[in-house]
């Protein structure tokens, strides 16, 4: 491998979020040697005065699994890391110095998850300028010492920000079944990759969770079901955590579909989470079904 770290962004429908993401990037301690944007047509790109000569931008067909999988087409062998960054993620300075230094004192780590500061998908979204200013501060306060880092073992990462030994996943894609926003393809891809997996704090940044350009909400509501169900089939999910995050999903939304108060469409997913348990009772359930709701 004649280079060390490559950065892989998937976006569509948010131009402005990923502007926000590559100037971002710009300012880490350690610049990635390649960034890769998958992005699905020009509509999704902001022109940029000065575009990084690191940058290289892929077009082609939606979907997360998909536009993941075209950019790791194109740094498979070259890079020591592989990191996966969503566009509305604000990592911290220190993300890939940090990541680089965590995987070498922990040669037995094959993915790491950094500690979310703040998650707008829980709530509605958070904007750049309040997911920044999270994220400066501590940026502020002190570079966390990689030796005396919190790391949680085995927990499954988070696909805003996940960072990965290249050789762990070198035979390994994003399951392109697992269409549209690609719920859960974060834990399939990481069990296939095998070994450890941990979450650290010495790794940090902002998850603003915005919902422009997301699926619409019976879409996700019947990949909340759909998607873990077919992952026990996988058998890269066990039955136990499948039905806790079913109904989870299920129970969530329909509190919350009562009396709506944020910007996710509870109901929506409701509804998409009472089309998915039909087709799981009728046997005619797949995965792919999201995209024609």
């Amino acid at each position: 491998m004649d280079r060390s770290t490559a950065i892989i962004v998937a976006t569509k429908g948010r131009p402005q979020e990923l502007r926000n993401l590559l100037n971002a990037l710009t300012e880490q301690t350690v610049r990635p040697d390649l960034i890769v944007v998958s992005a699905c047509d020009e509509t999704d790109m902001i022109p940029m005065t000065s575009e990084p000569s690191n940058l290289r931008v892929l077009f082609g067909s939606p979907g997360s699994s998909a536009q993941r999988n075209r950019a790791l087409a194109e740094v498979r062998g070259r890079f020591k890391i592989i990191v996966f960054f969503d566009d509305d993620f604000v990592p911290s300075r220190f993300w890939i110095e940090q990541a680089h230094e965590l995987f070498a004192a922990q040669p037995d780590v094959v993915c790491a998850t950094g500690e979310v500061l703040a998650d707008g998908a829980v709530n509605g979204g958070l904007d750049w300028a309040e997911g920044r200013s999270i994220v400066d501060r501590l940026d502020e306060s002190r570079k966390r010492d990689i030796i005396n880092c919190k790391i949680s073992n085995n927990q499954p990462p988070y696909g805003c920000n996940m960072a990965f030994r290249a050789t762990s996943i070198e035979h390994i894609s994003f399951d392109e079944r697992l269409v549209l926003y690609g719920w859960l393809e974060d834990r399939d891809f990481s069990a296939r990759a095998g070994a450890r997996m941990v979450w650290t704090d010495a790794l940090w940044g902002v998850h603003l969770g915005t919902m422009r350009a997301r699926s619409s909400g019976r879409q996700f509501g019947y990949s909340q079901l759909v998607n873990p169900w077919y992952l026990v089939h996988k058998g890269t999910m066990t039955l136990r955590e499948a039905v806790q995050t079913m109904l989870f999903a299920v129970m969530k939304n329909a509190i919350e579909s009562i009396r709506p108060t944020s910007k996710i469409d509870r109901r929506g997913r409701l509804k998409g989470n009472i089309i998915a348990i039909k087709d799981l009772v009728l046997g005619r359930w797949a995965p792919e079904n999201a995209s024609n709701l």
